[in-house]
């Protein structure tokens, strides 16, 4: 009897070692992946800009897209940023609680315009409309001040648009009482069991309940942003940023109803990329002046955050490029950013910038029909590592997805990495019948050492 309860001790002793290796491993593995992915990279030759903001012009719609002091999604903020700020009949600035470098997803960094200070205080008028994207601590006393400006908002009759999961952000204040609302479609069953005061809606790219617009995932931001410009700025007005952006994905007569996302044994590649980021190769993200806000965060959210394929380092001529509509980012001189194993270089067909013998890929290269920005780089994943890991990055940014090329590249790094995390794990879970097996042995050897002592 005594010996069957010990093997049970031991197998479950194993067993219990073996998941906490494996579980410990891949906890390591997405703490490194958040790491990099929210990591603030501020040349040395950066400055702040001390000047007060400029007040928004008279007469313009006033949009300001929050930044949260830990790091933002960079699709949430620059696609509605892209839209809003392609039309004259708005003014658009991000804000954040100093004017430091902040992080956005897929290793951006970006220079607020302004604080939430300038609100507060008065010298800056309140905005018209409020952008809150997913942001890394939404609960946390860090972004106290960015909630307080939602609120402030919020009780100034001023709409407020919570971009996939800032709906997080949005239920740490009293804005979603009573409402509808959605979410990034793997949040809302959470919301519904944590947050029963607001009503959760699934299956819709967004949902509008007077001021409040909430919408589901990622890129759904961008079909929001042109719904809002059609209301405030007019249906040709809509279609024309539509055309520019190249997003062919929105209609402004058409049903607002998506597919209705659920986890399952498919999401494998996500899970895994997230947690297995070691041996990655480095992809430099070529930034010019002038480029797409949203051709640089399609780039930087699939390799460096959806996919997870590649360590995003955004590089450049220069330490700061200005985009197209006047946001700040930050980049490494692409002279001292060392050796990369891609360039990445979102937005144009042809470009000056060279790295050695570094392989470039233009996304928009080509590219003649769909959208120029997300569809490309689908593409480039499917080739490189699998068209499996592409459709399932599409499912995360609720994406809709495009045509894949036939030929289908292998995630050889991943399989590599979680053969040998299942091998360590097993071996360690023989280690507790190893010492077992080992005790008896070393008791005898110590007993006939103090035979012999004895003698």
């Amino acid at each position: 009897m005594k010996t069957y309860v010990r093997r049970a001790l031991l197998t479950v002793g194993g067993i219990a070692l073996s998941a906490a290796v494996l579980t410990g491993t891949a906890a390591a593995g997405f703490a490194t992946t958040m790491a990099r992915d929210f990591s603030v990279t501020v040349p040395a030759s950066h400055t702040i800009d001390r000047r007060p903001a400029s007040p928004p012009e008279e007469g313009r719609i006033h949009v300001a897209v929050l930044l949260g002091a830990g790091g933002s999604v960079a699709t949430d903020v620059m696609g509605p940023f892209d839209v809003f700020a392609s039309s004259p009949r708005f003014d658009v600035r991000t804000v954040a609680s100093t004017r430091e470098p902040v992080a956005l997803s897929g290793g951006l960094t970006v220079v607020p315009d302004s604080t939430f200070a300038d609100y507060a205080s008065g010298r800056l008028r309140l905005p018209d409309l409020l952008v809150v994207p997913a942001i890394t601590d939404p609960a946390g006393s860090v972004e106290a001040d960015l909630r307080s400006m939602i609120e402030t908002a919020h009780r100034g009759g001023r709409t407020i648009m919570g971009v996939c999961a800032g709906a997080r952000v949005l239920v740490e204040t009293d804005v979603l009482r009573g409402k509808r609302a959605t979410s990034f479609w793997s949040d809302i069953d959470g919301m519904r069991s944590s947050h029963p005061e607001t009503v959760w809606v699934s299956g819709q790219r967004w949902v509008e309940d007077r001021e409040i617009i909430t919408t589901a995932g990622v890129s759904s931001g961008i079909a929001a942003s042109l719904h809002v410009v059609q209301k405030l700025a007019g249906v040709a007005e809509a279609e024309r940023i539509a055309d520019d952006i190249r997003y062919p994905h929105w209609d402004p007569h058409g049903a607002t109803g998506i597919p209705v996302n659920t986890a399952s044994l498919d999401d494998y590649p996500y899970v895994l990329g997230a947690t297995m980021p070691w041996g990655q190769p480095r992809y430099g993200l070529g930034l010019t002046p002038g480029v797409d806000e949203i051709d640089v965060a399609a780039a930087a959210e699939l390799y460096g955050g959806a996919a997870f394929t590649a360590h995003i380092t955004p590089v450049a001529e220069t330490s700061t490029v200005t985009t197209k509509h006047g946001l700040r980012l930050l980049a490494t001189p692409l002279d001292s950013a060392g050796r990369l194993d891609r360039l990445i270089v979102p937005g144009v067909t042809a470009t000056s910038l060279a790295a050695n013998e570094t392989p470039v890929f233009l996304p928009a290269a080509g590219a003649t029909s769909g959208n120029t920005s997300f569809d490309p780089v689908l593409a480039d994943i499917a080739r490189t590592d699998g068209r499996h890991l592409a459709e399932t990055a599409a499912k995360y940014i609720e994406y809709p997805l495009p045509t894949l090329p036939e030929e289908s590249g292998f995630p050889t790094r991943i399989a590599i990495l979680t053969g040998g995390a299942l091998l360590v794990s097993v071996a360690a879970g023989f280690v507790p019948l190893a010492v077992a097996r080992l005790r008896p042995a070393t008791m005898l050897v110590q007993g006939r050492r103090r035979d012999r002592q004895r003698r």
